[in-house]
């Protein structure tokens, strides 16, 4: 599949490289982008072969949100201001579904942030699985700085469990700019490593997750993202059960043990 607005490739077997290739727009999110990344999502998730992916930005951005100079959009809006039904269904679910999509992805998603992740930027580096930084990053919940309410394609999900309510709070609602210092500090980010070593430990990380068992890596993925919204502990619990026997069930476990016992009497 060929595309104009991101690039995707497999620099190792197992792992999925998407770069957001904008870079004289910072990599914003237009609708062309919007609708590649839709149709990458669908194809990579169906491949077996790819079993983790990373997703970084071309030049010196991450990506600065959607771009308002999209001559689509005004193509789509002629005339201002738009009709709320209309942009819902034309615009808004575009954009938001995108987060839905990385998170029904059976692969972990590791967000390598090479610069400013601002707007919906933002929300894919939230929506990713590791978020690793480089020291230019910055991370901007820009929509309430534009009239718009500060929740958007999940930032009033996933924030507040990365960073706390209060923190999480304060960040939407001055839409200020937290640095990549600061994202680490506060856990917004796994962690912040020097500049050129990004993309290096990103793959670091998809090579380790590499190692576990096929099954074992996407039930994980999964119990985390029904956790989120568990209604109890024992809801929990009971997923995590079914995951735990069928995973006992697979060679995988059993060649995991014996490796491990042979360690242990080595």
């Amino acid at each position: 599949m060929e595309f104009k607005t991101i690039k995707f490739e497999i620099p190792e077997p197992g792992i999925g490289l998407i770069t957001l290739s904008r870079p004289e727009r910072l990599n914003a999110l237009n609708l062309d982008m919007v609708g590649e990344l839709h149709a990458l999502f669908a194809e990579v998730g169906e491949r077996k072969d790819l079993r983790v992916l990373i997703l970084t930005g071309e030049g010196r951005g991450f990506c600065s949100g959607a771009d308002l100079k999209d001559g689509r959009l005004r193509q789509e809006f002629p005339v201002s201001p738009p009709d709320p039904t209309v942009h819902l269904v034309a615009i808004q679910k575009k954009y938001a579904d995108l987060v839905l999509e990385m998170r029904r992805l059976p692969q972990p998603i590791i967000a390598a942030v090479n610069g400013p992740a601002a707007g919906g930027g933002m929300c894919l580096a939230l929506a990713s699985d590791v978020v690793i930084a480089g020291p230019k990053a910055a991370f901007t919940a820009s929509f309430i700085n534009i009239g718009l309410s500060g929740g958007e394609m999940g930032t009033s999900f996933f924030l507040p469990r990365k960073v706390g309510i209060s923190r999480a709070a304060e960040i939407l609602l001055t839409g200020r700019t937290v640095d990549a210092q600061e994202a680490e500090r506060i856990g917004l980010v796994s962690r912040m490593v020097e500049e050129n070593r990004l993309l290096g430990t990103a793959m670091e990380t998809a090579r380790v997750m590499l190692a576990k068992s096929p099954m074992g890596l996407r039930f994980t993925k999964e119990a985390m993202n029904l956790s989120l919204t568990a209604p109890s502990l024992e809801a929990a619990v009971e997923f995590e059960n079914r995951n735990q026997s069928m995973c006992c069930s697979t060679p995988d476990f059993f060649k995991a043990v014996e490796a491990f016992m042979k360690r242990r009497q080595g």
